[in-house]
């Protein structure tokens, strides 16, 4: 009975996760992956990640097919196209961007930096209104038509970062320079002097990654007596 139950959860996971992907776009796919679940077992095959669902689905090497939630997951990996190095991503509990709610829930969020801080990254899609940019204003669409000064809407991806703090709590970074120089504290001046000298930038994701790693590791010794 529990195997026709979780097969049929499997099923409509399934279901419900091609057709709101179909409608968000927010699909990722690679060719090799692993998937670690929160039993202690593993599965590897080709993985489509269903981001605005939170949703992996795992093709297996005998071509069955299975899908995951966060809370069954621990994490998983994937290799790019290149092979040359992977993309790890974790589950963490959050508020879900309420922080009025003490209701933590499981989601997936790529890891870019490990250590005492972790940065996070989540991504989403807007909807972006082109036609005042200055290579379409009076002009022409991407797909040729006349813009007649008219709202021209286009869909982009949009990241979304977050601190994972040594207490395990992932906090958002609403804004970014702003929210890392309060969680920086008694160190917000040797943090200036280090992105000031390397000439580095919030909005730049590898710079991003080398502040917040070179934060975990002058914090090390904080976080070890606290």
């Amino acid at each position: 009975m529990e195997r026709k139950v979780f097969g049929l959860l499997t099923a409509l996971l399934l279901i419900a996760g091609n057709a709101m992907a179909q409608a968000s776009g927010l699909v990722d796919e690679w060719a090799m992956g692993r998937v670690y679940l929160a039993s202690g077992d593993s599965v590897m095959g080709k993985i489509t990640y269903h981001r605005s669902e939170d949703l992996i689905k795992i093709t297996k090497t005998d071509g069955t097919v299975a899908a995951y939630a966060p809370v069954t997951v621990r994490g998983f990996e994937a290799v790019e196209k290149d092979g040359r190095f992977r993309r790890v991503f974790v589950t963490q509990r959050w508020n879900m961007g309420n922080d009025y709610s003490d209701f933590l829930a499981p989601a997936f969020f790529e890891q870019i930096v490990f250590g005492n801080y972790g940065l996070l990254r989540r991504e989403t899609m807007t909807r972006r209104d082109v036609s005042r940019d200055a290579m379409y204003r009076g002009g022409y669409s991407p797909y040729g038509y006349p813009m007649a000064n008219r709202p021209y809407y286009v869909e982009q991806r949009v990241d979304s970062y977050f601190i994972l703090l040594p207490s395990g709590k992932v906090k958002e970074l609403r804004n970014v320079k702003k929210d890392l120089e309060t969680i920086y504290g008694k160190k917000k001046g040797q943090m200036k002097a280090y992105i000031k000298q390397n000439k580095l930038r919030y909005t730049h994701l590898p710079d991003l990654a080398k502040i917040v790693a070179y934060f975990g590791s002058i914090s090390a010794s904080d976080v070890k007596s606290t």
